[in-house]
């Protein structure tokens, strides 16, 4: 009997040395069990440097950080890992961004009504869906599509005013069109200035899941969407240009002669 208590003893101290000891060592495992389910390698310290937001809010806590991947950071196209900075395309997409869930949501609504939004988030979808059918699992290739529809739109047909004051002048709906008029069945546009016209093209990025920087936003400059694709800077501002180098954007927006 005494051995058995023993035994029991023994047994009892090794699995409570255990369960102390595995705290420590979740990280590497809770990273490997995520690449088994899903294929995707996420690595939570990289997570956490890359996104200063989320080192302030969780740290180092691996756990925390991959609950935010799952939950936030797909819908958002974080990068889970430095693979993926070379990598963006074997990130594959997903469902286009529901409009509760858009990533930049607070930025893009600027002066809409929640009604006003969600009419140009529709206004925006079958641009959304033909970019995605256009280039599937390829973002530059979306990228690409969504850059050229808006320039078209605000440039072309239906036309998009540029105005700098007035109802949208610096929100999507400036772009994707007055609910209450049409203009054989197509919204006829508010007009906007590049605040307006970045905030139409960002809409259409989250949609698809691209990250994107509002470049000078709510100041009284040039603004411009910047998406990073394989390390590389693209600027897309749809009243100059669909898309170009970032770099060649700036000779564009300052050629020599402003200087």
């Amino acid at each position: 009997m005494r051995l058995k208590k023993g035994a029991l003893k023994t047994i009892f101290c090794l699995a409570l040395a255990v369960c102390i000891a595995i705290p420590f060592g979740t990280v590497d495992t809770h990273a490997e069990i995520f690449y088994l389910q899903t294929g995707r390698r996420f690595d939570s310290t990289f997570y956490a440097n890359y996104y200063p937001d989320l080192k302030a809010k969780y740290g180092y806590n691996a756990h925390k950080l991959l609950d935010h991947y799952l939950n936030y950071g797909i819908f958002e196209r974080r990068i889970p890992s430095a693979y993926y900075i070379n990598n963006m395309d074997a990130l594959g997409i997903g469902e286009i961004t529901p409009k509760e869930l858009l990533y930049q949501r607070t930025s893009l609504r600027k002066g809409c009504s929640e009604a006003e939004f969600y009419n140009a988030y529709d206004e925006a979808y079958p641009i959304v869906m033909a970019a995605r059918a256009a280039a599937p699992n390829n973002m530059y290739g979306q990228m690409a599509y969504v850059a050229n529809a808006i320039y078209n739109r605000i440039n072309y047909n239906p036309g998009v005013p540029y105005k700098t004051s007035g109802a949208h002048y610096n929100d999507p709906c400036g772009v994707f069109g007055n609910v209450d008029k049409y203009s054989n069945g197509m919204r006829i546009p508010y007009g906007c200035d590049c605040a307006g016209s970045t905030r139409a093209m960002g809409l259409c990025l989250n949609m698809l899941q691209i990250p994107y920087q509002h470049i000078n936003e709510n100041q009284w400059k040039q603004q411009w969407c910047r998406v990073m694709i394989n390390g590389k800077a693209y600027a897309l501002d749809p009243y100059l240009t669909p898309y170009v180098m970032e770099e060649t954007y700036y000779v564009r927006l300052y050629p020599p002669f402003m200087y």
